[in-house]
């Protein structure tokens, strides 16, 4: 910035100086024209500064606002690396959403949310283990008279899941900051599969697992161990968050820094005092 307020100003004391030789000269040759270029001169003297402000104010309200950001540096942080769970932290879940779009009454909407939800069976689809059919049957098996509307809660659970409005700006912020973001979240692949279109931030995201693609759900220490392993990750210069307590104190077992997330603010300060800013 500073070398280009030189350059203009250079220019602009070339046009001026340039412009004042030439009504001297015709003055001194009596030219008919050496008034008007007097005249135009003068005005130049207050139209060519306002012109180069204008035009440095353009240049900096255009410049990647990216291009201002620094860049972490292993003196500032030790820190280079961060791992995000999804669910609660990268997006909004919140499973009532299908049940309601689904205007079941409040005795259906309870039978149907104990059979998928709530049930046991929810976190087993989170292990992958299972075709989605053999999923889907696991939750029809837990209330069978219900099996029409678990059907149609099964296909419409993806809109349990919204990406949070911060989402988006916070990881752009910290991959051009130069920190490598990783996932590890518990999650099925048909909630994937019929949420994708609220996670579509994860092409920000340098690699990780749901936990369907490994058979490994947190807070297994298998799981995070697979993390590190297959994505080379330093876990001292890593630094995990996530919502849920129990996650986040056997991250710590497992060598990692750890911050409990209980909202942005919160996260924004813990990570902060590791020098994540």
């Amino acid at each position: 910035m500073k070398n280009l307020k030189r350059l203009l100003a250079i220019i602009g004391v070339v046009l001026l100086a340039g412009m004042y030789v030439l009504t001297l000269i015709f003055a001194l040759t009596d030219n008919s024209n050496s008034g008007n270029m007097l005249m135009a001169s003068l005005f130049a003297t207050v139209f060519v500064p306002i012109l180069l402000y204008a035009i440095t104010l353009v240049w900096k309200w255009t410049r990647r606002k990216d291009d201002m950001i620094p860049q972490i540096s292993e003196e500032d942080s030790g820190i280079d690396t961060v791992i995000f769970d999804i669910g609660k932290v990268l997006v909004h879940y919140n499973w009532q959403k299908p049940l309601q779009d689904l205007k079941y009454d409040e005795k259906t909407a309870s039978a149907v949310a104990s059979a998928i939800f709530l049930s046991q069976q929810w976190q087993e689809a989170d292990r992958g283990t299972g075709t989605e059919e053999e999923i889907l049957q696991s939750f029809i098996s837990n209330n069978p008279a219900y099996e029409k509307e678990i059907r149609e809660t099964f296909e419409n659970m993806g809109k349990s899941i919204k990406e949070c409005s911060y989402t988006r700006s916070w990881l752009k912020y910290l991959k051009r900051r130069g920190y490598k973001l990783y996932i590890l979240s518990n999650f099925s692949e048909p909630l994937y599969k019929r949420a994708a279109n609220e996670m579509k931030f994860l092409e920000l995201i340098d690699g990780g697992y749901m936990s369907w693609q490994v058979h490994c759900l947190k807070p297994e220490p298998e799981f995070f161990q697979k993390l590190i392993h297959d994505f080379n990750i330093d876990p001292t210069r890593a630094v995990f968050v996530d919502d849920l307590l129990e996650n986040v104190a056997e991250a710590r077992t497992q060598g990692l820094h750890a911050v409990h997330f209980t909202g942005r603010k919160n996260a924004l300060q813990a990570l902060a005092e590791f020098g994540v800013k």
